[in-house]
């Protein structure tokens, strides 16, 4: 399904910015690792960065961009999202949640704070 995704250090992740995960902490993570790809840039000259891309275990490809201190993630993936995107959430230390509120873990989806 398309939807959005975010790994944020803040317990909501439109609060990043007061929690962040630093711009320079996140491209040395995303160049670390193999499964994460430039597919393209955000910005010009000086100030541009790069958008990520990962396949997913689907085939899908998804995008993964950082913005105000959080990753951003994008596409349309039929997968679980606590597969492809837990672990990544868990070596930033930080949380994963969708657009609704919902968090997961590399494990699963945890239940509703609310």
């Amino acid at each position: 399904m398309g939807y959005e995704l975010h790994i944020s250090r803040a317990a909501e992740y439109y609060d990043s910015d007061r929690h962040p995960i630093a711009l320079d902490e996140w491209l040395a993570y995303a160049e670390s690792r193999p499964t994460l790809n430039v597919g393209g840039w955000l910005g010009w000259d000086e100030d541009r960065q790069p958008i990520y891309e990962q396949t997913c275990t689907d085939g899908s490809v998804v995008s993964l961009t950082w913005f105000e201190g959080a990753i951003e993630i994008k596409g349309h993936f039929d997968g679980d999202a606590y597969h492809e995107f837990g672990s990544i959430a868990e070596d930033l230390q930080a949380n994963l949640q969708g657009d609704h509120g919902e968090r997961y873990t590399a494990s699963g989806v945890l239940p509703p704070t609310r």
